[in-house]
């Protein structure tokens, strides 16, 4: 993979197998994969898996498949304004295609399960809980609780 010049934004680098669909719709070209680290991002970037969706793509074919790519938006001042340009790079490849806009989805149950400590309940409230639910698949445990608790 050569490097691009400076004209370029790299958007995402997906390591390993890279699935690549072509819907119809508005969103026409999807790339579907593990996001690796973008050089120079300020944070890691790695969110496990990564869609990339792009609306009214040009007539591009990627072949079915691909592997270790990054993508680029080319970074035209002469374009028209609602015309973006992208480049996919892969190991001998090279794709250019036009899109109107590109979306990025990134898994986020990595960072929400690394945020929210799991809940922590004690051994005796499980036991508790078990022998109860348990006690209540017997026939006339309903009753027998209710007389305990002094319910009608």
């Amino acid at each position: 993979m050569s490097a691009p010049d400076n004209s370029v934004r790299e958007l995402i680098a997906l390591a390993g197998t890279v699935q690549c669909e072509q819907p119809a719709g508005a969103v026409n070209l999807v790339l579907r994969g593990q996001a690796g680290v973008v050089p120079g991002a300020t944070r890691d970037a790695s969110a496990g898996l990564t869609e990339v969706l792009f609306s009214d793509a040009t007539e591009v074919t990627p072949p079915a498949g691909l592997h270790d790519v990054r993508v680029f938006e080319l970074l035209d001042a002469s374009a028209p304004a609602d015309v973006r340009q992208f480049r996919l790079l892969g190991p001998q490849l090279q794709l250019d295609w036009q899109a109107r806009s590109v979306q990025l989805h990134r898994g986020a149950a990595k960072a929400f399960y690394g945020a929210v400590p799991p809940p922590r309940v004690p051994l005796r409230l499980r036991l508790g809980w078990s022998l109860l639910l348990a006690a209540l698949r017997l026939p006339g445990a309903v009753a027998v609780i209710r007389k305990l608790r002094g319910s009608t």
